[in-house]
This record gives structure tokens, sequence and C-alpha cells, in this order.
């Protein structure tokens, strides 16, 4: 169990600076475009390019500079900003001596819910009204199928909950 704490933590580190980049790559983004800094570069073909801050080595290449597909990609990158900070949580569930705790089940049902209803629909929306041609069909297959073992794995927690819980009021 101790190797499994040892993973978890380090998986609960790198997912949340994973997490961070994302977030602040989208948030980048936004403010880039709205404010039209000067490391948003206009390229020819109606492209753009976003630079690293302060810099003039691109960071970011888009293939149409407008309103939708920039859109998509803030979102895009804000989701999975999203979904890393969900699987930390995860990760943080195995972290304690004690496993079966009701905040390690909280923090898998959410992740459950968010990749088998919240993902899948807004995958769904995005394929039908996309700009760019990403492979949104596997994103949701890909999705469901984390969703559904972290279902699992959250049925495991409550019921080793409920076992931890019966053995403590025999003791």
């Amino acid at each position: 169990m101790k190797l499994v704490r040892h993973i978890s933590t380090i998986a609960f580190y790198l997912t949340r600076v994973i997490a961070a980049g994302y977030i602040l790559t989208a948030l980048y983004i936004i403010l880039c475009v709205a404010f039209n800094l000067s490391t948003l570069q206009h390229l020819p073909d109606n492209r753009f390019a976003i630079c690293y801050p302060f810099t003039s080595q691109h960071f970011l290449l888009g293939s149409e500079y407008a309103t939708a597909y920039i859109a998509e990609m803030v979102l895009l990158i804000f989701i999975y900003g999203v979904f890393f900070v969900l699987l930390s949580n995860v990760f943080k569930s195995f972290k304690p001596k004690k496993i079966f705790t009701l905040q390690g089940i909280h923090h898998l049902r959410l992740f459950y819910l968010i990749n088998l209803l919240i993902f899948p629909i807004l995958f769904l929306i995005l394929y039908v009204y996309s700009v760019e041609d990403y492979p949104y069909g596997f994103m949701i297959i890909a999705h469901c199928i984390m969703g559904i073992f972290a279902l699992f794995i959250a049925a495991i927690f409550k019921q080793g909950l409920n076992l931890q819980n019966d053995q403590d009021l025999i003791i």
C-alpha cells in the first residue's frame, strides 16, 4: 500500500501541474486575443500564432483566426484543465493511510459523472458545430471508458467504507 501512496502522490502533483498549465494556457489565449497583445501574430491565409510571453517564439498555432475557431480552442484546452483537476483529486483519494473515505467517494463520483455525462455532451455539441476536425467520437468513447472505471472504483470505495464503518462499530 505504501507504493500506491507514493505513486498517487507523484501523480497528484503531476496532474495538478498539468491542469494549471492547461488552464493558464486557456487564459493566456483569451488575454492575447482580447487585448491583441504583441504575442499574437497574424500569419498569411488568416492563420495566427501565439508566442511565449516576451518572446517571438511560437507557442500555439491556429489554422483560422476566427471567433468560432478560437472559442473552440479555448474551450477544449479549458475542459482538459478541468479534467486534470478532477483526475488529481482522484489521485489525492489514494494518498492517505485510510483510503476508504467519504471525500474519496465524492471525488470519484464527481470524476465519473463528469466523464459519463458532461464531457460526452460537450464533445457531441462540439462535433456538431465544430470548426476544426478533431476526433470527438474517440474522445467521447475514451471519457466514457474512464467514467465507467471510475464508477467501478467508486462502488468499491463505497463498499470498503461500509465494511470499515462496520468493523469500527464491532471494535
